[in-house]
């Protein structure tokens, strides 16, 4: 209770009082007036005029000035105000000990419990320093700082004084300015990766249409050639640029974890009868071990049927004719267990983790797992098979015309999906790609 509450309240006690003390003043005068009746009328009009007192007093109290209630109330009294900013805040008081916060900085570093130090949950220095700057100098300042939580983020922090009655605070107020900065970065990226990799395909088709308007002119059997030459060299530009488009809208939104739930066992059900036309053409047989019932997981089904379509796609591809395409989908436990299951099968092949999500309690993941039956990759080459534009083939001059784009695509949606990538490949016998996202809480 703080003072306000109780002198208010000893305030609407006093009718009672007055009330009271003139019933024991008439008591008093009737007792009085068997020995002096002056007395006794002096007596009751003093009552009269006690009680008279009481009465109009309570006319004369008024509420506190405004700055004596600010005082009283304190700091934790701006909650409400707080949680009214969209943005995530928190009130810092002199002693650097968290006074308030709303919902979404809580939700968002994750802590509960009120009067901690700030140091508890954010170390930046920056941020720390302007703070004490806030409470001992009164300065105003912007920090711009980077967070990586296995997704890069940036965040620009607002730090002002507040002084409330007699205590000094700092406000922080923080504004998530990934997006922002990302699109910047993909816009130079993609207008670089573009005008890099179109280049190749452009000179052939300039050469084709050179060749043809010259030498080729008269022959139908070369025109005919150097034009389906030309379709491929257009067809190559055309998923070129799907892929980078793709790509780019992936990384746009990398920072923000998807909340939808899909099943992973539909969504590789779905792709293997897309791709079974393809397979048949290549003479390769697609093999599917899955549970009959769901395995749900937490992720956005377009982007998960990306995934599993780049892995058995590149499958296909590198399987030899009447060879098998094996795809498992299944359920494991935390992030070792998972690795353990679906991505340590072959005890004389190669393991990279291209992506490996941060550990935490109580989580389980589901994977889904392709293996080819290629001719498998070197192990100096296993840690850049999530790079862009980067093909094996091409670095052992066997080119087989892909953007080397696709585990690229397949390790950005995973790292937004906050799982994991697994490869592991033996010479001779294939390789296996294994990525993992967590399990859906199904009621």
């Amino acid at each position: 209770m703080n003072r306000v509450t109780a002198v208010r309240r000893r305030l609407d006690r006093l009718p009672a009082l007055a009330w009271a003390a003139g019933a024991l003043a008439l008591l008093a005068a009737l007792l009085a007036f068997t020995t002096s009746p002056q007395a006794a009328v002096l007596m009751v009009l003093a009552a009269a005029a006690c009680f008279w007192t009481l009465r109009e007093a309570r006319r004369f109290i008024i509420a506190p000035r405004g700055d004596d209630q600010i005082e009283l109330v304190g700091l934790a009294e701006l909650a409400p105000l707080l949680e009214a900013l969209p943005d995530p805040a928190l009130l810092i008081d002199a002693e650097g000990r968290i006074v308030s916060s709303n919902a979404a900085a809580r939700r968002q570093m994750q802590f509960e419990a009120r009067g901690q130090f700030l140091t508890s949950i954010l170390r930046h220095p920056d941020v720390l320093e302007a703070v004490q700057a806030a409470v001992r100098d009164g300065d105003t300042r912007a920090v711009e700082y980077e967070t990586s939580n296995q997704v890069q983020g940036h965040t620009r922090c607002y730090v002002a004084p507040m002084t409330w009655g007699a205590d000094r605070a700092a406000m922080l107020v923080f504004h998530d300015q990934t997006a922002k900065i990302s699109t910047e970065r993909l816009r130079a990226d993609f207008l670089a990766n573009a005008s890099h990799e179109l280049r190749t395909p452009l000179a052939s088709l300039t050469l084709l249409i050179e060749t043809i308007a010259g030498p080729a002119r008269d022959s139908v059997e070369e025109r005919d050639r150097f034009l389906a030459m030309m379709q491929v060299q257009a067809e190559r530009m055309r998923r070129l640029i799907a892929d980078l488009l793709s790509l780019s809208r992936i990384e746009l939104d990398e920072h923000v974890p998807p909340s939808d739930r899909a099943d992973l066992a539909g969504v590789a059900r779905e792709i293997i009868d897309t791709a079974a036309s393809v397979a048949e053409e290549r003479g390769v047989r697609i093999e599917l071990t899955a549970p009959a019932k769901p395995v749900t997981v937490v992720g956005e089904r377009f982007q998960l049927a990306q995934v599993v379509q780049n892995l058995i796609d590149n499958a296909i591809k590198y399987t030899p004719r009447d060879g098998v395409v094996l795809v498992e989908v299944g359920a494991a436990g935390d992030r070792e267990e998972t690795v353990a299951l679906a991505g340590r099968r072959w005890d004389e092949a190669g393991r990279v983790a291209l992506l490996t999500p941060a550990a935490a309690a109580n989580r389980s993941y589901a994977y889904v797992r392709v293996e080819d039956s290629g001719p498998g990759v070197a192990r100096r080459f296993l840690p850049r098979l999530g790079e862009r534009f980067f093909r094996v083939e091409r670095e052992m001059g066997d080119e087989k015309g892909g953007t080397g784009l696709g585990l690229a695509i397949v390790k950005h949606i995973m790292n937004r999906h906050r799982g994991g990538l697994l490869v592991e490949s033996q010479p001779g016998r294939g390789s296996a790609f294994a990525a993992y996202v967590e399990s859906a809480e199904v009621d």
